[in-house]
């Protein structure tokens, strides 16, 4: 049962996070990509804070070494990387070049937590690779006045920040519930945003809401943010990171669906290299146990 509720925290987290690209890229017409960031994890914290005190989570949680690392790489580094490149590149490439988290989070496993090295995997970040090349080598064809080079670059070090986090979170699972860990990594990572989005308003000026801008930054604030890092947190008590990552892959494809929305006419090659990438990691998840197999031997 609890595996169960792993899987279907897992789906629902993705297909939120899928909806978000198209969410943020509309944002950015009316603020500036560190405040957007900076505002939509001070909600998530507001949020999250009163309902972690209740697990035991207290304010001073936020400064203990470890809270700090997680929310550099999960809030931080993550999302501020993310939203950036969403400045320079387009939706569509930023779904498909996130598909190579869950192989970066494979590779990290197996360094970091000794997860077994299979052959599935080597392959796996052979297709991931070929992939993500014909996505680059595409990468040109961006809408005009756009940097796709520098906003892909970007997306991808987001994509290495949360496969760090994610190994981070699994790691402390046995010892934090899932609701303190989220809640002292949002509002660490809300410390590190706040000098950055603060520098920010000073250069291009405060933002400038309308009402379907308020509406999208509480939707990033509440679900996308607030909900999906709980629900991120609360599978991985129940699930390997290995596993986990792998629903990453509905992430793209619902990226890539939204942004037809916004009229991105992505070219073949890009499209034919983000499959190639998607289907590498579901080779990946092949054979994969849960986290309760493993620990039985099952």
């Amino acid at each position: 049962m609890t595996t169960r509720r792993g899987y279907a925290a897992l789906i629902l987290t993705t297909v939120i996070w899928g909806s978000t690209f198209i969410v943020t890229k509309l944002l950015l017409e009316q603020v500036a990509p560190l405040q957007l960031t900076l505002l939509r994890f001070v909600i998530a914290f507001v949020v999250l804070a009163p309902l972690a005190a209740r697990q035991g989570f207290h304010f001073k949680d936020i400064f203990k070494p470890i809270f700090l690392l997680f929310g550099l790489t999960g809030t931080t580094l993550y999302f501020a990387f993310q939203t950036l490149g969403m400045n320079y590149t387009s939706v569509t490439s930023t779904s498909l070049i996130l598909a190579i988290v869950p192989v970066l989070t494979s590779i990290f496993a197996v360094i970091f937590l000794k997860e077994k090295l299979t052959r599935q995997l080597i392959a796996s970040i052979g297709l991931v690779t070929v992939g993500m090349v014909l996505v680059a080598l595409s990468s040109g064809q961006e809408e005009q006045g756009s940097n796709p080079l520098l906003g892909n670059l970007l997306i991808f070090a987001s994509g290495l920040a949360w496969a760090v986090y994610t190994i981070q979170g699994r790691k402390m699972s046995g010892d934090y519930p899932a609701l303190v860990m989220t809640a002292a990594s949002t509002g660490a990572g809300v410390l590190f945003l706040l000098p950055f989005a603060g520098w920010e308003a000073a250069v291009v000026g405060l933002p400038h809401f309308n009402a379907a801008g308020v509406a999208e930054i509480v939707y990033l604030g509440l679900a996308a943010s607030a909900l999906t890092m709980f629900l991120w947190n609360y599978a991985l008590h129940y699930l390997p990171a290995s596993i986990a990552i792998t629903f990453v892959n509905l992430t793209p494809v619902i990226g890539v669906a939204s942004g037809y929305i916004l009229g991105e006419n992505p070219p073949l090659l890009k499209l034919a290299g983000g499959a190639l990438a998607i289907a590498g990691v579901f080779f990946s998840s092949r054979g994969a146990k849960p986290a309760a197999a493993e620990e039985t031997g099952k």
